[in-house]
């Protein structure tokens, strides 16, 4: 420890002296621990008893009489005496050899990490890579498929069906009967959900008959205008935009639902008060795909709906696939044909070719054609507008 102070000053007795500090520690004045203090009666050489003392005494000046009635304490001085023993001394803990097996271990350990490292191969993503250009799907009137090989499909029933389904890319369509079709279905609204979504969902409904724009199951984009952007770079806008204006239905007010997706999928949408229209461009990806837009194989041939009933089935989605927050179970639809209004409407046959040509001039795909007049045929006048703003669009998109 440090160096030790003895106490007690010059000329006290060797009895009276302060011990050695322990350690270089300091210990006071006054003696060994348990050695009474002298007082005026003590004997002891040296030190004052009370009578006439002379100036040898320690600090102490005696009166005139010879008695001091005063208190005095001594103060002892220090003397530096060198380096304190003390009762302690400083002891290491001993050390433990680190056995040559730890060692290699170790060693042994960081290699394999390195070469881990340097060896693992790079992961990539999952993403299927397109096999195809993309092409588009329109869904429009009661309802009426033309599928992305370009083969137009009649459904008539209602219920929940798939439109797309692929091992990334989930769209469902819900066709219900409007208090205008006679009991024919239209497309209702569209659900789309998937891994491509990063779990979020997309419902879009008609104006009107329960319809809406739910994100997540929550309303979005209830003002015309406004714009949405998700997670995972989804972007949502609604508004009056898009090629599908032409000057024959400048008259109609659009409101129109835009989609742009991951793997470059865009979905339009467009509302009408109790149905919606739809196109869907995409490409084809690998590990197929089905649903009422075809399998997207290049083929037309194969997306009839009878083709397309028999690969994914003819019944609603069931719940626990759907996307949609309550399901619509599968109702027959009356199964008209345009060669029956022909046959027994000839007249309502004539005016409704007459109003669909007028109101897009341009149409020149036959089936298009023929799904308007069915539509004014066996629902009413409205869809020969209504059908040709989708036709119009479909016919520039090819």
């Amino acid at each position: 420890g440090g160096g030790g102070m003895a106490a007690g000053g010059p000329g006290m007795p060797p009895m009276y002296a302060g011990g050695a500090a322990a350690g270089g520690m300091m210990v006071g004045a006054g003696g060994r621990p348990g050695m009474p203090t002298p007082d005026a009666h003590s004997q002891v050489p040296g030190m004052c008893t009370g009578l006439v003392c002379s100036r040898d005494c320690t600090g102490l000046i005696t009166t005139s009489n010879g008695v001091d009635n005063r208190q005095y304490t001594n103060e002892p001085t220090y003397q530096y005496v060198g380096l304190g023993a003390g009762e302690f001394e400083v002891v290491r803990p001993p050390e433990t050899p680190v056995s040559p097996l730890v060692l290699v271990s170790i060693g042994l350990f960081v290699v394999l990490a390195v070469v881990a490292v340097l060896f693992t191969p790079e992961v990539t993503t999952t993403t299927p890579m397109p096999t195809g250009p993309p092409a588009s799907c329109l869904i429009w009137g009661d309802p009426h498929v033309d599928t992305f090989d370009h083969h137009v499909a009649n459904w008539y029933d209602e219920g929940d069906y798939w439109i797309v389904k692929s091992e990334k890319v989930f769209i469902q369509g819900r066709y219900k009967a409007t208090p205008f079709t006679n009991g024919l279905a239209a497309t209702h609204s569209i659900a789309l959900g998937g891994p491509f979504l990063i779990g979020h969902t997309i419902v879009v409904g008609p104006l009107e008959n329960g319809g809406q724009i739910l994100v997540d199951g929550a309303p979005a984009l209830a003002d015309l205008g406004s714009e949405l952007e998700l997670s995972g770079g989804a972007r949502l806008a609604y508004n009056g935009n898009g090629n599908v204006v032409d000057a024959a239905q400048s008259h109609l007010e659009k409101k129109i639902v835009h989609m742009e997706l991951s793997m470059g999928v865009k979905v339009q949408v467009l509302r009408w008060a109790n149905h919606i229209n739809v196109r869907i461009t995409m490409t084809p990806r690998q590990g197929g795909q089905d649903g009422h837009c075809g399998n997207f194989n290049g083929r037309a041939d194969d997306d009839t709906a009878e083709a397309i009933t028999a690969r994914i089935g003819h019944g609603s989605i069931p719940l626990d696939e759907s996307l949609f927050r309550h399901r619509l179970m599968a109702r027959p639809g009356p199964h008209n044909t345009l060669e029956a209004c022909r046959k027994h409407k000839p007249l309502k046959y004539q005016k409704a070719m007459k109003d669909c040509m007028a109101e897009e001039p341009q149409m020149h795909n036959n089936e298009l054609l023929r799904g308007c007049v069915f539509d004014v045929c066996f629902a009413g006048a409205q869809y020969a507008a209504q059908d040709g703003i989708s036709e119009s669009a479909q016919a520039k998109a090819e």
